[in-house]
Order: structure tokens, then sequence, then C-alpha cells
């Protein structure tokens, strides 16, 4: 919301799209700080600091989904991704971290 800002100045969290063929773990990015991401929706360009991260994390194998919320210092400029932590054999989804990709 707001004037769009240059890309130093917003910090980008990608999760994976809703709909994925295949894939065997996702990771919805479904709500950043009280807003919630659309059905088409699967990153969100965000203002440096301490961010709310409400996420589901769905393994295909055993057709689970576990909720999990995470806060992460964002920092301008950057770009994150979202990854599951999964149990062995991936059965189960124990977490779910926020990594740095640039």
């Amino acid at each position: 919301e707001g004037p769009r800002l240059g890309a130093d100045e917003v910090a980008r969290i990608t999760g994976d799209f809703r709909v994925t063929a295949g894939s065997p773990v996702s990771v919805i990015l479904r709500k950043v700080d009280g807003y919630e991401l659309g059905i088409n929706e699967n990153s969100v360009e965000v203002l440096p600091g301490t961010r709310r991260l409400i996420v589901d994390c769905r393994v295909a194998e055993t057709k689970s989904i576990a909720r999990f919320t995470v806060d992460a210092e964002v920092y301008g400029g950057q770009r994150y991704r979202l990854v599951a932590r999964t149990g062995p054999g991936l059965e189960s989804c124990k977490g779910v971290d926020i990594e740095n990709v640039q």
C-alpha cells in the first residue's frame, strides 16, 4: 500500500504457489503483519524491520498441513525465501525458516 518504493528500500519475501504440481513439500505464505495474501500471490514486498509471517507447510505424501508463525527481521534490498524443515522421509513439516537468497 502507498507509493511504490525502490527495490533497495523494501524486502521481498517469497513462498511457494498455492497450486504446485508434483512438489513434495510446499511452503505457502498466508499473511504478513495482518495483510492476507490473495490466492494468486506467493510473495510480498515489505518495509525493513521485524515482520510476523503466517505460513502453511504442506507435505504431499501424507497430505498434512502445519501452520507456523515466523517472526523475521528483514532488510531493504534483500530477497528472502521460505524453506520447510521436514522430518525423516518428508513425512511431516517440523518448522519453516526464512533464508536470504541474495
